[in-house]
């Protein structure tokens, strides 16, 4: 059954979301292994586990319909599953002593070398460290992937590539009924931001210029959209775990009048307008574009209150990247006190948690927002 999906806005109230709850691929992260997977530090998987439970709890407590990835992939058939595995696999596998959910349990937490060879696996040689079958460490974030853009379901295409995979994997899982596939370039959904028919979208850093020039137009000649806002985003290195990442780890709307700001950096970066023809430069910092679609009366919360040392240290721990999950109403890291006591002082309520262990993901670092694909948001 075809999967339908509804965004209408960033800021507009969540339905229903896509999660996945951390497993067996977080116990694969080594001091060998972080890099190749995009990890900064090794989390401990215990307290990860405790504070992802927290953060879906205050989702279904607020009312969101929670979609779980790790249970829906045991409902694929196991035709599917071993089609997935076995494209996944750099080894020959004979998955026929395998269960169902054993299969599903591969296909995110990976499968060793070693545990490959022992299951029959015709390999002469191995190395601790290697893979048949890599674990998808990243899958927990779910924004990424996939986005959502009123009726629209678009599957990603990812820079690094251990996150390469978790598009079609969505895909196949989820099952959405309305597909725009990204071919060419990269397109990540932390950089994708709906604007009620209109789009503001992130590149430079992880999504591309090529894969916008792909998505954009087609986003226009759907219907789903008739102008977008591009910001190009700089970053001192372009390199797993180092400088910045997607647009929300430097930006927040969490509401329609009021923006997350990462002054220090977006004062500085080049805007561009297209609305499905030519492309014109817009002068004006981000914030002052953004005041002719959300509104002329935007108020301007900057992380940390543009002091340095707070600027520094609360842009780095994601006080932008937050989940709307009701009108003036978002679910927070509860470490970034300063940019939530100023959200709270412009009317949001901060709903906020734990999240010490989530937020050492590598690629550049991850937040509420990363873990949540909206379906339903409007």
């Amino acid at each position: 059954m075809s999967m339908l999906v509804n965004v209408k806005a960033e800021y507009s109230p969540l339905k229903k979301v896509v999660v996945a709850s951390p497993g067996g691929e977080k116990y694969k992260l080594t001091p060998k292994t972080i890099y190749e997977l995009q990890y900064a530090e090794i989390p401990d998987p215990v307290e990860l586990k405790a504070e992802h439970d927290e953060f879906v709890k205050k989702l279904k407590d607020n009312g969101v319909e929670v979609v779980n990835l790790r249970e829906e992939v045991k409902k694929l058939s196991r035709e599917t599953l071993e089609k997935l595995v076995l494209q996944r696999s750099e080894c020959k596998l004979n998955l026929d002593s395998f269960d169902k959910e054993k299969l599903a349990d591969i296909l995110i937490s990976g499968l060793s070398a070693q545990e490959a060879r022992e299951l029959g696996a015709n390999l002469l040689v191995v190395e601790s460290e290697e893979f048949c079958v890599k674990p998808l460490v990243n899958v927990m974030f779910t924004r990424d992937p996939g986005m959502v853009i009123g009726k629209t379901y678009i599957i990603g295409k990812m820079r690094w590539e251990s996150r390469r995979d978790e598009p079609l994997v969505f895909k196949e899982i989820l099952k959405p009924e309305n597909v725009l596939e990204v071919k060419n370039g990269y397109f990540e959904g932390g950089d994708f931001f709906p604007l009620d028919g209109k789009l503001l979208m992130g590149f430079g850093t992880r999504s591309s210029g090529i894969g916008v020039s792909y998505v954009v137009p087609k986003l226009i000649e759907l219907g789903e959209i008739d102008e977008a806002i591009l910001v190009k985003l700089e970053t001192p290195e372009l390199h797993p775990n180092k400088g910045i990442g997607h647009l929300d780890t430097v930006f927040g709307i969490p509401s329609k009048d009021v923006i997350v700001y990462y002054k220090s950096l977006l004062d500085n970066m080049k805007v561009y307008i297209y609305k499905g023809k030519d492309i014109i430069r817009d002068q004006r910092p981000l914030r002052e574009v953004l005041k002719d679609y959300l509104s002329k009366d935007l108020r301007v919360i900057n992380i940390g209150n543009a002091e340095y040392f707070s600027e520094e240290r609360e842009h780095w721990l994601l006080a932008s990247n937050i989940i709307v999950i009701d009108k003036s109403k978002i679910i927070a890291y509860e470490h970034n006190r300063i940019t939530n006591k100023l959200m709270e002082e412009s009317g949001i309520k901060v709903i906020t948690f734990k999240g010490n262990e989530i937020i050492k993901e590598g690629g550049e670092r991850s937040g509420p927002r990363c873990m949540t694909l909206p379906i339903e948001k409007y």
